[in-house]
């Protein structure tokens, strides 16, 4: 199945797609970025936040790739997208994590000639595995990270999210968080055929 849109893919970013690109990257990161601050109540919060982000953001990227069928369009939100983690207290990681899963869903979009449903589905939940980028640090060494995490947001904060967010289960809750994004992904593409097609975002 494919998308329902009248866009023809592009050999190269163009104006335009760089225009979509900041727009939608800017609609993204706010997104994940508010998912994240529910963690801010308690570490157990981030489990609901970053789940929640994760399928509203479905909608977000299904729409861009819809608007954006060109090679490179995730590459550069994923660029971006670390370079606004960095800019935020975050790994420096982020940056070459996100960049090269941005470039993995590319060529999932590519593959599947830019109007796939399926490939954007996949490329969407694949590139969500970049939310581990953060957590890197605590898999080099989770001494210095909640260390570092006790300065920030206290002991007691500190203290709580050692005891929950253990290396494995960081590793299991960023598979899932894929998965939740496939589903996101899944809701996206069925608003964009009742909602956006309709409104004439997406022809």
């Amino acid at each position: 199945m494919t998308l329902r849109q009248s866009t023809v893919s592009r050999p190269k970013l163009g104006t335009r797609d760089l225009v979509n690109i900041g727009v939608y990257t800017a609609i993204y990161y706010v997104v994940t970025f508010l998912g994240g601050m529910v963690g801010i109540v308690s570490p157990i919060g981030m489990f609901v936040g970053f789940a929640l982000s994760a399928i509203v953001g479905g909608t977000v990227i299904m729409l861009f790739l819809a608007k954006t069928p060109v090679m490179g369009a995730m590459t550069v939100l994923g660029l971006i997208v670390g370079v606004l983690m960095l800019a935020t207290g975050h790994f420096w990681g982020c940056i070459p994590i996100c960049a090269a899963l941005g470039l993995v869903a590319d060529l999932i979009v590519k593959a599947g000639g830019y109007h796939s449903r399926g490939h954007n589905i996949v490329a969407y939940g694949v590139f969500q595995l970049w939310l581990i980028g953060p957590f890197v640090p605590l898999f080099m060494n989770a001494k210095a990270y909640y260390e570092d995490m006790r300065g920030s947001m206290g002991a007691q904060y500190a203290s709580q999210m050692s005891q929950i967010f253990t290396p494995a289960v960081v590793a299991i809750f960023i598979v899932i968080l894929c998965f939740v994004g496939l589903f996101g992904a899944w809701i996206g593409t069925k608003l964009i055929d009742r909602h956006f097609a309709k409104a004439g975002l997406v022809s």
